[in-house]
C-alpha cells in the first residue's frame, strides 16, 4: 500500500448530508461552504442512478466529499447487499474525500476499501444503536474494534442524561479521532455537546427533510458550533 495523505481534521466540522438525487440536484455548490464544511452523499439513497449521480457530481468540485453506502441494518435506505455497497463506493472513489463504512461490514468490505484507501481517501468506521446507548465498556470495545480507521463514528440512542456523560467520558478518554451523535429526542442537544467535546465530525441536514433522527438543518449547526465556547480544540 503506498503511503496515505489523509487529513484528519483538529476542529469539529460540519457534515452535511444529502441522500436522494434530487436533493442534490437542488443544491447550490455556492451556497455549501455557508451550510457545512464536507457534503455526505447517501448512495444508498441514489441505487439505480448512478450515471445521473455522476453527472451531478461534476458540480461538486470545491468541497470535501463524504460518500456513505449504508447498510440497511444500520439505517440504509435501501436493502443492499455487501457487494452492491462496495460497487457504489468504488464507482465514486475517485471523487471521494472520505467515505462511511459500518465497523460491522469492515471484513465483508475489506477489498474495496483497501482499493479506496490507495487513492488517499479517508476511512471513517461506523457504529449504530436505533435503541440505546450502551454500557461504557461496551461503547469502548467497539472503538477498539475500530482502530483502523482514520476516524471512528458512533451513533447511539439516548434516552437520560448518563447517556450524555457516558459518551463525554469516553470522547475525552480516548485520542483517536473521533465522531459522536446521539439520536432521538436527546439527539439534537447532544450533537452540540459532542462537537464542544471534540466531537470531529457532526452531521446536519440539507433539504427539507434529516437523514437520521436528531439531526439539526445543516447551517444551523455550523452557526451554533461557530459560537461555541471551545474545550478541547484551539
Amino acid at each position: 500500500m503506498t503511503e496515505r495523505q489523509v487529513t484528519i481534521p483538529n476542529k469539529p466540522l460540519v457534515v452535511g448530508s444529502v441522500a436522494t438525487l434530487n436533493h442534490l440536484a437542488c443544491l447550490q455548490p455556492i451556497e455549501l461552504p455557508q451550510q457545512c464544511d464536507l457534503l455526505e452523499i447517501r448512495l444508498d439513497g441514489m441505487a439505480g442512478h448512478e450515471e445521473a449521480l455522476q453527472i451531478e457530481l461534476d458540480r461538486f468540485t470545491e468541497i470535501p466529499l463524504l460518500f456513505t453506502a449504508r447498510a440497511a441494518n444500520e439505517g440504509g435506505l435501501m436493502a443492499l447487499s455487501t457487494e452492491e455497497r462496495s460497487e457504489l463506493l468504488l464507482s465514486v472513489a475517485d471523487r471521494a474525500t472520505w467515505i462511511d463504512v459500518e465497523l460491522a461490514s469492515y471484513d465483508d468490505m475489506h477489498d474495496a476499501i483497501h482499493r479506496i484507501r490507495m487513492k488517499e481517501v479517508g476511512l471513517i468506521l461506523s457504529y449504530h444503536n436505533f435503541e440505546e446507548t450502551p454500557e461504557e465498556f461496551a461503547l469502548q470495545r467497539t472503538i477498539d474494534l475500530a482502530e483502523e480507521a482514520d476516524i471512528i463514528k458512533l451513533a447511539v440512542m439516548h434516552h437520560g442524561v448518563e447517556d450524555f456523560a457516558r459518551c463525554t467520558r469516553l470522547l475525552k478518554r480516548n485520542d483517536h479521532p473521533m465522531s459522536f451523535m446521539g439520536m432521538g429526542q436527546l439527539g439534537a442537544v447532544s450533537r452540540l455537546l459532542y462537537a464542544q467535546h471534540g466531537s470531529l465530525l457532526n452531521y446536519g441536514y440539507l433539504g427539507d427533510e434529516p437523514t437520521a433522527p436528531g439531526q439539526w438543518p445543516a447551517k444551523m449547526l455550523k452557526d451554533a458550533i461557530a459560537a461555541l465556547d471551545p474545550i478541547v480544540w484551539s
